[in-house]
């Protein structure tokens, strides 16, 4: 799981192509990621914490640990999508074969 700069900013443009190829009806896009992160919102601004915000360090750790969560459903949803792009589909499937030719033998009488 890498979170460079360069990176997200690679991961931002695929995510657009995946969001353009899933209106168009390309890609079906997964939800789950998009339903995490509007939890992890929801969690965010919500007052209940399963660590109060309050306590200095360990408050901000368990919504940290959410948003890295969000991250890696999102990084892995685009990682699926670039397969999905690098995957040959039906019509461009090619068989690999080889050509053997055949040795005649004089025949013995």
């Amino acid at each position: 799981m890498n979170f460079r700069p360069g990176d997200f900013i690679r991961d931002a443009k695929t995510l657009c192509a995946m969001l353009w190829a899933a209106i168009r009806g390309k890609y079906k896009f997964p939800w789950g990621p998009v339903i995490a992160s509007v939890l992890c919102v929801v969690y965010m601004v919500s007052p209940v914490d399963i660590l109060p915000d309050v306590m200095p360090i360990l408050g901000i750790t368990d919504d940290g640990a959410f948003i890295v969560l969000v991250l890696a459903l999102w990084q892995n949803s685009i990682k699926a999508y670039r397969q999905s792009l690098a995957a040959p589909g039906d019509k461009e499937t090619v068989l690999d074969a080889q050509a053997y030719k055949k040795e005649e033998k004089p025949k013995e009488k």
